[in-house]
């Protein structure tokens, strides 16, 4: 009976006793890349219906294709730009599924959006922004069938609103000369229709940031939110909330890393931050478990819990890994390689929850 007393407080211990990240991720394969070894990369998306992913590839100047159904390589779509002496005009660079799946368009280092079509798995017209320099993010506003692209590195850089139907007429452009940097990632809140961009520096006070949030119905800015941060990515994780990447590589006190910031939208204010959660990178999330992701350029892949907005897990990755996607069902994120020191340099690597 001791023994049994004793066995039966050690489980009740050891349960009481598990760590945060007990549902977190851990790494259960790659998928291998052919090709040029991709040492330099763009947006990764998936599309929620067919399993099928797509990863902007400049080293081999164009978009890899992978199915999540088996986690193989599937093709390679040619037709980018690639790497090139000014980054700035490298391309392919942003990734977003519309169409239900029909379409993939990818924003390339000529200022335009080369359009694919699934069925060939090739470039079938192509978008021009207008710009001199790349497009960069996109974000698709999936019920209102506009796509919000940044050309983030013309002068000023602007962001425009592109319709995903027939003759993709441009619906406005709204220039950001209040950017002192970039224009980074955007997401789309469908409550409101409106599109948030994480902007990393403000011209005003370099120790700020700035979240642009506009209306493509109007094509116009309706708030430019200054934030106690440098924002390098975003993922709206609720009608109210929007967590984001903020890097602490600026201001007068440069330092590798950063901090999650926690916009509460009806508010328009930054109400909380988790320390250390943050820096240079891109992020998704996985709404039906509750988990964000956020894979950064210092090679840490970062897991939060969503309703207690506290950190669960840090995952060491690789330098340069900050393109992932996750795929809503399985609940398996993607996170593309690149290091050079790395033996799976320039594959996808796959996480599962535990």
């Amino acid at each position: 009976m001791h023994s049994r007393y004793v066995i039966l407080a050690a489980i009740a211990a050891m349960i009481s006793a598990s760590p945060a990240h007990a549902d977190g991720l851990r790494k259960v394969g790659e998928i291998a890349i052919p090709g040029e070894t991709i040492t330099d990369i763009g947006i990764m998306a998936i599309d929620q219906a067919s399993g099928l992913g797509y990863l902007a590839d400049k080293t081999n100047k164009g978009v890899v294709v992978f199915d999540t159904k088996t986690d193989t390589f599937v093709t390679r779509i040619p037709g980018f730009v690639g790497r090139m002496k000014d980054g700035d005009a490298s391309g392919p660079n942003g990734v977003v599924v519309v169409k239900d799946g029909a379409e993939v368009w990818v924003s390339d280092g000529d200022s335009t959006i080369k359009v694919i079509d699934i069925k060939t798995n090739t470039v079938t017209r192509t978008l021009s922004t207008g710009g001199k320099k790349r497009a960069n993010g996109m974000t698709l506003g999936g019920n209102i069938n506009t796509v919000i692209v940044a050309n983030s590195n013309d002068a000023p850089p602007y962001l425009s609103f592109i319709s995903t139907e027939a003759g993709n007429k441009i619906l406005g452009k709204v220039m950001i000369p209040e950017s002192a940097e970039n224009l980074e990632r955007s997401a789309y809140h469908a409550p409101s229709g409106m599109f948030y961009t994480a902007i990393p520096v403000s011209n005003a006070d370099e120790t700020k940031g700035l979240l642009a949030q506009t209306d493509p119905k109007s094509g116009k800015m309706v708030n430019l939110h200054v934030l106690p941060c440098h924002p390098h990515s975003l993922s709206i994780v609720s009608d109210t909330t929007i967590f984001l990447g903020c890097s602490s590589a600026h201001g007068p006190n440069k330092k590798p890393g950063g901090d999650l910031a926690i916009f509460d939208i009806p508010s328009a204010k930054v109400v909380g931050s988790l320390k250390n959660y943050g820096g240079n990178g891109g992020s998704t999330a996985n709404l039906g478990v509750g988990q964000y992701y956020h894979s950064t350029s210092g090679g840490i892949l970062m897991v939060v819990d969503i309703k207690t907005q506290q950190g669960q897990q840090q995952i060491k990755t690789s330098r340069g890994a900050r393109s992932a996607a996750v795929h809503q069902s399985t609940g398996r994120l993607y996170v593309a390689v690149t290091d050079k020191a790395q033996p799976c340099r320039g594959c996808i690597a796959i996480y599962a929850r535990n």
